[in-house]
Protein backbone atom coordinates (compact mmCIF):
# COMPACT_ATOMS: atom_id res chain seq x y z
CA UNK A 1 0.00 0.00 0.00
CA UNK A 2 1.24 3.68 -0.90
CA UNK A 3 -1.08 6.21 1.16
CA UNK A 4 -4.36 5.03 0.36
CA UNK A 5 -3.48 2.67 -2.88
CA UNK A 6 -3.55 -0.82 -3.13
CA UNK A 7 -0.86 -2.26 -5.25
CA UNK A 8 -1.62 -6.70 -5.84
CA UNK A 9 0.68 -8.85 -7.10
CA UNK A 10 0.20 -8.28 -11.19
CA UNK A 11 0.44 -4.35 -11.11
CA UNK A 12 2.83 -3.24 -13.54
CA UNK A 13 4.66 -0.31 -12.30
CA UNK A 14 5.40 1.89 -15.49
CA UNK A 15 8.08 4.51 -15.41
CA UNK A 16 7.43 7.69 -17.02
CA UNK A 17 10.53 9.22 -17.78
CA UNK A 18 12.52 5.85 -18.62
CA UNK A 19 10.12 3.56 -19.45
CA UNK A 20 11.28 0.46 -17.79
CA UNK A 21 8.17 -1.82 -16.27
CA UNK A 22 8.07 -3.94 -13.52
CA UNK A 23 5.29 -6.14 -12.57
CA UNK A 24 4.57 -6.75 -8.87
CA UNK A 25 5.35 -9.95 -7.25
CA UNK A 26 4.69 -9.48 -3.43
CA UNK A 27 4.61 -6.87 -0.70
CA UNK A 28 7.47 -6.59 1.45
CA UNK A 29 7.18 -4.17 4.15
CA UNK A 30 5.13 -0.38 4.73
CA UNK A 31 6.39 1.91 6.97
CA UNK A 32 5.13 5.70 7.59
CA UNK A 33 5.48 7.30 4.10
CA UNK A 34 6.67 3.93 1.93
CA UNK A 35 6.06 0.69 0.88
CA UNK A 36 8.24 -1.67 -0.48
CA UNK A 37 6.96 -4.44 -3.05
CA UNK A 38 9.43 -7.38 -4.42
CA UNK A 39 8.96 -7.01 -8.12
CA UNK A 40 9.93 -8.48 -11.85
CA UNK A 41 11.84 -6.24 -14.19
CA UNK A 42 9.46 -6.63 -17.05
CA UNK A 43 12.11 -6.87 -19.89
CA UNK A 44 15.13 -8.81 -18.16
CA UNK A 45 12.90 -11.04 -15.30
CA UNK A 46 15.72 -10.24 -12.83
CA UNK A 47 13.89 -9.35 -9.31
CA UNK A 48 14.37 -5.96 -7.46
CA UNK A 49 13.06 -4.36 -4.36
CA UNK A 50 10.84 -1.05 -5.14
CA UNK A 51 10.37 1.50 -2.96
CA UNK A 52 7.46 3.45 -3.74
CA UNK A 53 6.08 6.97 -2.23
CA UNK A 54 3.96 10.06 -2.44
CA UNK A 55 6.23 11.62 -0.97
CA UNK A 56 8.45 12.96 -3.36
CA UNK A 57 11.65 14.88 -1.28
CA UNK A 58 12.01 11.41 0.57
CA UNK A 59 12.60 9.03 -1.96
CA UNK A 60 15.19 11.75 -3.73
CA UNK A 61 17.18 12.00 -0.68
CA UNK A 62 17.54 8.44 -0.18
CA UNK A 63 17.67 7.45 -3.49
CA UNK A 64 20.56 9.76 -3.58
CA UNK A 65 22.17 8.43 -0.23
CA UNK A 66 22.40 5.11 -1.51
CA UNK A 67 23.64 6.44 -4.76
CA UNK A 68 26.26 7.42 -3.15
CA UNK A 69 27.45 4.42 -1.37
CA UNK A 70 27.95 1.56 -4.36
CA UNK A 71 31.52 1.02 -2.61
CA UNK A 72 29.58 -0.71 0.72
CA UNK A 73 28.60 -3.75 0.95
CA UNK A 74 25.69 -4.97 2.81
CA UNK A 75 23.34 -1.99 2.10
CA UNK A 76 20.77 -2.18 -1.33
CA UNK A 77 22.54 -1.19 -4.18
CA UNK A 78 20.28 1.15 -6.43
CA UNK A 79 19.47 1.38 -9.81
CA UNK A 80 16.78 4.16 -11.56
CA UNK A 81 14.47 6.13 -9.61
CA UNK A 82 11.03 7.43 -11.80
CA UNK A 83 7.80 8.67 -10.97
CA UNK A 84 4.34 6.67 -12.42
CA UNK A 85 0.95 6.88 -12.31
CA UNK A 86 -0.66 4.67 -9.84
CA UNK A 87 -4.75 5.01 -10.05
CA UNK A 88 -4.39 8.45 -11.46
CA UNK A 89 -2.54 9.65 -8.56
CA UNK A 90 1.39 10.71 -8.81
CA UNK A 91 3.73 8.29 -6.97
CA UNK A 92 7.38 7.88 -6.93
CA UNK A 93 10.09 5.46 -6.91
CA UNK A 94 12.78 3.95 -6.95
CA UNK A 95 14.69 0.58 -7.95
CA UNK A 96 17.39 -1.37 -5.76
CA UNK A 97 18.51 -4.87 -4.92
CA UNK A 98 16.44 -7.05 -3.56
CA UNK A 99 18.01 -9.21 -0.56
CA UNK A 100 16.54 -12.90 -0.56
CA UNK A 101 16.15 -13.30 3.19
CA UNK A 102 14.07 -13.10 6.72
CA UNK A 103 14.38 -10.01 9.32
CA UNK A 104 16.06 -10.55 12.43
CA UNK A 105 13.32 -10.19 14.08
CA UNK A 106 11.88 -13.18 12.45
CA UNK A 107 14.89 -15.33 12.61
CA UNK A 108 15.56 -15.08 16.01
CA UNK A 109 12.36 -14.08 17.97
CA UNK A 110 12.76 -12.40 21.07
CA UNK A 111 14.80 -13.53 23.69
CA UNK A 112 15.91 -16.47 21.45
CA UNK A 113 19.37 -15.87 19.82
CA UNK A 114 22.97 -17.42 20.90
CA UNK A 115 24.98 -15.15 22.27
CA UNK A 116 27.75 -15.67 20.06
CA UNK A 117 25.49 -15.29 17.15
CA UNK A 118 24.09 -12.10 19.08
CA UNK A 119 27.07 -9.94 19.73
CA UNK A 120 28.23 -10.93 15.96
CA UNK A 121 25.31 -9.34 14.67
CA UNK A 122 25.22 -6.33 16.55
CA UNK A 123 28.84 -6.08 15.76
CA UNK A 124 28.17 -6.17 11.88
CA UNK A 125 25.47 -3.88 12.14
CA UNK A 126 27.98 -1.20 14.51
CA UNK A 127 30.34 -1.55 11.77
CA UNK A 128 28.47 -0.32 9.00
CA UNK A 129 27.08 2.54 10.97
CA UNK A 130 30.55 3.32 11.97
CA UNK A 131 31.50 3.54 8.38
CA UNK A 132 28.59 5.43 7.52
CA UNK A 133 28.91 7.77 10.00
CA UNK A 134 32.22 8.75 8.29
CA UNK A 135 30.28 10.09 5.46
CA UNK A 136 27.89 12.10 8.40
CA UNK A 137 25.30 9.75 7.58
CA UNK A 138 24.00 9.04 11.04
CA UNK A 139 21.40 5.82 10.81
CA UNK A 140 19.03 5.85 13.50
CA UNK A 141 16.21 3.92 13.17
CA UNK A 142 17.96 0.76 14.93
CA UNK A 143 15.90 -2.76 15.10
CA UNK A 144 15.79 -6.02 14.02
CA UNK A 145 13.72 -5.57 11.48
CA UNK A 146 15.37 -3.35 9.38
CA UNK A 147 18.25 -5.82 9.41
CA UNK A 148 18.22 -8.61 6.90
CA UNK A 149 20.05 -12.30 6.81
CA UNK A 150 20.25 -12.91 2.99
CA UNK A 151 20.22 -16.23 2.04
CA UNK A 152 22.47 -15.93 -1.30
CA UNK A 153 25.46 -14.00 0.76
CA UNK A 154 25.25 -15.34 3.98
CA UNK A 155 25.29 -11.72 5.34
CA UNK A 156 23.56 -9.43 7.39
CA UNK A 157 22.45 -6.53 5.25
CA UNK A 158 20.81 -3.27 6.67
CA UNK A 159 17.58 -2.01 4.74
CA UNK A 160 15.32 0.94 4.80
CA UNK A 161 17.46 4.54 4.87
CA UNK A 162 14.82 7.03 5.39
CA UNK A 163 15.99 7.39 9.27
CA UNK A 164 19.53 9.18 8.00
CA UNK A 165 20.49 12.59 8.77
CA UNK A 166 23.37 14.30 9.78
CA UNK A 167 25.65 14.70 13.04
CA UNK A 168 23.62 16.64 15.61
CA UNK A 169 20.03 16.80 13.45
CA UNK A 170 16.85 15.70 14.69
CA UNK A 171 16.09 12.23 14.47
CA UNK A 172 12.32 12.23 12.76
CA UNK A 173 12.14 8.16 12.14
CA UNK A 174 12.33 5.97 14.74
CA UNK A 175 11.23 3.17 16.77
CA UNK A 176 10.04 3.94 20.55
CA UNK A 177 11.96 0.94 22.06
CA UNK A 178 15.10 1.63 20.46
CA UNK A 179 15.12 5.36 21.41
CA UNK A 180 16.66 6.58 23.98
CA UNK A 181 14.42 9.71 24.35
CA UNK A 182 11.44 6.96 25.12
CA UNK A 183 13.48 5.60 27.97
CA UNK A 184 15.01 9.51 28.98
CA UNK A 185 18.19 8.59 28.77
CA UNK A 186 18.85 11.58 25.88
CA UNK A 187 17.88 13.75 23.26
CA UNK A 188 16.55 12.56 20.06
CA UNK A 189 19.30 13.92 18.25
CA UNK A 190 21.81 11.61 15.60
CA UNK A 191 24.72 11.08 17.44
CA UNK A 192 27.05 7.84 18.46
CA UNK A 193 25.24 7.82 21.80
CA UNK A 194 22.01 7.38 19.98
CA UNK A 195 23.29 4.27 18.30
CA UNK A 196 24.82 2.89 20.91
CA UNK A 197 21.96 3.08 23.10
CA UNK A 198 19.80 1.56 20.07
CA UNK A 199 22.06 -1.56 19.29
CA UNK A 200 22.17 -2.57 23.19
CA UNK A 201 18.64 -2.56 23.17
CA UNK A 202 18.47 -4.64 19.89
CA UNK A 203 20.88 -6.88 21.47
CA UNK A 204 19.10 -7.21 24.46
CA UNK A 205 16.18 -7.82 22.46
CA UNK A 206 17.94 -11.07 20.73
CA UNK A 207 19.02 -12.50 24.16
CA UNK A 208 16.64 -11.53 26.84
CA UNK A 209 12.99 -10.61 25.09
CA UNK A 210 12.47 -7.80 27.63
CA UNK A 211 11.81 -4.97 25.60
CA UNK A 212 8.33 -6.64 24.52
CA UNK A 213 6.79 -5.91 27.55
CA UNK A 214 5.61 -2.26 26.53
CA UNK A 215 7.65 -0.89 29.51
CA UNK A 216 10.00 2.39 29.42
CA UNK A 217 11.53 2.08 32.99
CA UNK A 218 14.92 1.69 32.33
CA UNK A 219 16.20 1.06 36.22
CA UNK A 220 13.48 -2.13 36.03
CA UNK A 221 15.28 -3.13 32.90
CA UNK A 222 18.84 -2.78 34.10
CA UNK A 223 17.63 -5.37 36.95
CA UNK A 224 16.61 -7.66 34.76
CA UNK A 225 20.03 -7.46 32.74
CA UNK A 226 21.84 -8.09 36.51
CA UNK A 227 19.41 -10.77 37.09
CA UNK A 228 20.28 -12.62 33.92
CA UNK A 229 22.50 -15.42 32.63
CA UNK A 230 24.69 -13.47 30.88
CA UNK A 231 28.25 -13.16 31.73
CA UNK A 232 29.07 -10.16 34.32
CA UNK A 233 31.49 -8.15 31.78
CA UNK A 234 28.67 -8.80 28.92
CA UNK A 235 26.43 -7.04 31.65
CA UNK A 236 28.86 -4.50 32.67
CA UNK A 237 29.04 -3.44 28.68
CA UNK A 238 25.31 -3.32 28.33
CA UNK A 239 24.17 -1.18 31.21
CA UNK A 240 27.24 1.25 30.64
CA UNK A 241 25.99 1.77 27.12
CA UNK A 242 22.28 2.27 28.05
CA UNK A 243 23.76 5.07 30.83
CA UNK A 244 25.64 6.51 27.92
CA UNK A 245 28.55 6.01 29.73
CA UNK A 246 30.88 7.90 27.76
CA UNK A 247 29.64 5.81 24.27
CA UNK A 248 30.68 5.63 21.41
CA UNK A 249 30.75 2.95 18.52
CA UNK A 250 34.71 2.87 18.52
CA UNK A 251 34.65 1.44 22.10
CA UNK A 252 31.06 -0.63 22.02
CA UNK A 253 32.64 -2.37 19.56
CA UNK A 254 35.66 -3.08 21.11
CA UNK A 255 33.67 -4.37 24.03
CA UNK A 256 31.51 -6.61 21.94
CA UNK A 257 34.85 -8.30 20.10
CA UNK A 258 36.36 -8.55 23.83
CA UNK A 259 33.04 -10.96 24.62
CA UNK A 260 32.80 -12.37 21.40
CA UNK A 261 36.66 -13.33 20.94
CA UNK A 262 36.86 -11.46 17.00
CA UNK A 263 38.02 -8.69 16.22
CA UNK A 264 37.91 -5.97 12.72
CA UNK A 265 41.27 -3.40 12.88
CA UNK A 266 43.06 -1.60 10.13
CA UNK A 267 43.57 1.86 9.80
CA UNK A 268 43.95 3.27 6.18
CA UNK A 269 43.98 7.48 4.43
CA UNK A 270 41.72 6.76 1.54
CA UNK A 271 37.73 6.09 1.84
CA UNK A 272 38.07 3.53 -0.62
CA UNK A 273 40.36 1.71 1.33
CA UNK A 274 38.50 2.54 4.46
CA UNK A 275 35.95 0.59 3.02
CA UNK A 276 37.43 -2.23 1.12
CA UNK A 277 38.72 -2.76 5.41
CA UNK A 278 35.34 -2.51 7.04
CA UNK A 279 34.00 -5.01 4.14
CA UNK A 280 36.65 -7.13 5.01
CA UNK A 281 36.27 -7.52 8.53
CA UNK A 282 32.55 -8.01 8.13
CA UNK A 283 32.80 -10.41 5.71
CA UNK A 284 34.35 -12.33 8.56
CA UNK A 285 31.83 -11.83 10.97
CA UNK A 286 29.27 -12.58 8.59
CA UNK A 287 31.12 -15.95 7.65
CA UNK A 288 31.39 -16.37 11.93
CA UNK A 289 27.70 -15.34 12.22
CA UNK A 290 26.05 -17.86 9.16
CA UNK A 291 28.50 -20.70 10.68
CA UNK A 292 26.49 -19.82 14.15
CA UNK A 293 22.99 -19.83 12.25
CA UNK A 294 23.84 -23.49 10.51
CA UNK A 295 24.49 -24.96 13.49
CA UNK A 296 21.75 -23.62 15.62
CA UNK A 297 18.88 -23.61 13.05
Amino acid sequence: MVGSINIRPGFIIRGKWYNKEFKVIAPIGCGGTASIYLAKDCSTGEKYAVKLSKDMAGIDREYRILSGLSTVYYIPRVYCRDDCMIEGQYCYFFVMSYFNGKNLKTIFGAGKAPVKAAITTVAIAGNIFKLLNQRNLYYCDIKPENLIFDNRTGSVCIIDFGSIVGRGEAVTQYTPVFDRASWGKGARVADEGYQVFALLMMLLDFLTGELRDGSKDLGRLKNRVNRSQLSKYLKKVIIKGLEQDSPTLERLLGDLERVAGTAVTGRHDTQQSMDIIINTGLFVSAVIFAAVLAVIF
